[in-house]
C-alpha cells in the first residue's frame, strides 16, 4: 500500500478514474495498439475502463490499463495545453508519470510530471467519447476525478458489441497530432528541435 499526497492507492489493485458525472476514462474502442486514444465513457465494468497505479518512485505513478497493459501517456510526448492522452507501451519517459493531488471535496487531480498539467477533457465535454487531454490548472470539476477501487471478485464483462475496433486515427485526430508536432518543433521541443 502506498500513499500519494493523502490519496491512498493499493498496489496490485484496479481502479476506475471517474469524472463527477459518473463516466470513466477508458481506452477508446478497447484498442490494444500504441496510440489508442483515452476517452470518457459510461462505466460498464469493462477491463479497458480499469486502471492500475504502478509506483514510479518519487510520489509518481504510471497508470496502466487492465485490458491492454499499456500506460496513459501524452500524445507525441507533447507538453502544451490540449495535448491528447493516449496509451503507449511502458517507457522510462516522464510523459507516463503522474502525480495525484487530493482536492478539498475528496476527489483527485492527476498531474503529469513532465508537462506539469492536469488530466482534463477537450472542450469541457462530458459526453461519451469526450477526448482526454492535459491542461493548466483550472478550478472546477473538469480536472477532478474519483479513484474508485474495483472489487476484485466482481465479474468482468466482455467487449461492447456495438463498437468496432478502429486503430486508425480520425482526420481530426491526425490534424490535432500534426498541429502538436508543429507547435513542439517551433518551440524547439519536438523531434526536429532535438536533432539540431
Amino acid at each position: 500500500m502506498a500513499k500519494a499526497s493523502q490519496v491512498l492507492i493499493l498496489e496490485n489493485e484496479f481502479y476506475i478514474i471517474k469524472a463527477p458525472n459518473g463516466k470513466v476514462l477508458e481506452v477508446k474502442n478497447f484498442n490494444t495498439e500504441n496510440g489508442a486514444a483515452i476517452q470518457l465513457w459510461s462505466y460498464a465494468g469493462h477491463p479497458w475502463q480499469q486502471w492500475q497505479f504502478v509506483d514510479a518512485g518519487g510520489g509518481r505513478w504510471r497508470i496502466c490499463n487492465r485490458f491492454t497493459g499499456k500506460m496513459i501517456d501524452l500524445a507525441l510526448g507533447g507538453v502544451v495545453e490540449g495535448t491528447w492522452l493516449h496509451q503507449w507501451s511502458r517507457t522510462s519517459g516522464m510523459s507516463q508519470c503522474w502525480e495525484l493531488e487530493p482536492t478539498r471535496n475528496g476527489r483527485t487531480r492527476i498531474r503529469n510530471a513532465l508537462a506539469d498539467k492536469y488530466i482534463d477533457l477537450v472542450g469541457m465535454n462530458t459526453a461519451n467519447g469526450a477526448q482526454a487531454q492535459i491542461w493548466n490548472f483550472v478550478s472546477g470539476g473538469n480536472q477532478e476525478w474519483t479513484l474508485e477501487r474495483i472489487d476484485p471478485d466482481a465479474v468482468q464483462t466482455g467487449k461492447r458489441p456495438e463498437e468496432a475496433r478502429d486503430p486508425q486515427p480520425t482526420a481530426s485526430q491526425r490534424k490535432h497530432q500534426n498541429d502538436l508536432v508543429r507547435k513542439l518543433n517551433n518551440a524547439g521541443k519536438g523531434r526536429a528541435g532535438r536533432k539540431a
